[in-house]
């Protein structure tokens, strides 16, 4: 996290120099050396995304995979022509999972057995969103058509969907620690609404003038992820309610108009 701040610190340092040799070298005629008072982007990527929990007897397993795609608008700020704020809707699938002990009813399953079955437990949440971006966005002077991008901002999630389920070993079986899978069932425990910071660096070349093909990669940090009233959110065992934080790096590939 320090080494992303302090690039991240260090191009906008380098965007606010006075690039007036920069300018020299494209032609004031050429409509890719002038930044637009709007740009309208389109793209989709793929994101790599983690949990980081603050409960207590609940960690982070594995990092999954995710998806973002959706369509930006950045608006040029009339006072310094390379600052944009920028906004957009996007659609995003975020997946990960937690590790705990959890009790499970086998109720008229398994036979011999006690009715509920303690097993550490890895809850896979799968989770889909309308994201909207606010934020600023900075570009340096074309230099022959290409132009590096630096962004903060904050994402405001709104949840339209989710799946989970669970992933145990059951001890003493035959044969040995057989794997369990349950049904997926409704997200529940995901919050309705979550909050996200966000930095990232890009990368845009002009294949003309009013045509640009662009890269970005992204961090977000989603402040929330667990409902605060849902009853799902929280251990079955000691009742602790579960909190956790989701890290995402994010690779975008898109076209600018």
């Amino acid at each position: 996290m320090k080494k992303l701040f302090f690039c991240f610190s260090a191009f906008l340092l380098f965007c606010l120099l006075p690039q007036t040799s920069f300018a020299q070298k494209c032609s004031s005629s050429s409509a890719s050396c002038e930044n637009k008072k709007l740009h309208i982007g389109v793209s989709v990527g793929p994101t790599v995304d983690w949990f980081s929990s603050t409960s207590k007897d609940f960690s982070r397993k594995n990092v999954k995979g995710g998806m973002i795609a959706g369509v930006n608008l950045d608006i040029n700020l009339p006072v310094v022509k390379m600052f944009y704020f920028t906004t957009g809707l996007f659609v995003r699938y975020l997946q990960a999972d937690m590790e705990y002990m959890k009790e499970h009813d086998f109720s008229g399953i398994l036979p011999d057995t006690a009715h509920m079955l303690k097993a550490r437990t890895i809850t896979t949440f799968q989770t889909t969103y309308l994201t909207i971006p606010t934020g600023l966005k900075i570009r340096t002077t074309p230099i022959k058509n290409c132009v590096f991008v630096g962004k903060l901002g904050l994402y405001h999630n709104f949840k339209i969907g989710g799946k989970q389920f669970d992933s145990f070993k059951l001890e003493n079986t035959i044969p040995d620690k057989f794997l369990v899978s349950t049904p997926k069932i409704a997200n529940d425990a995901a919050a309705i609404f979550a909050e996200s910071a966000y930095l990232g660096l890009g990368f845009e070349y002009g294949l003309k003038s009013n045509l640009r093909i662009f890269v970005n990669v992204d961090y977000s940090c989603q402040f929330n992820y667990f409902s605060t009233k849902n009853s799902t959110a929280k251990s079955n065992i000691t009742k602790d309610r579960f909190k956790s934080v989701v890290h995402s790096l994010q690779l975008a590939l898109g076209v600018l108009f």
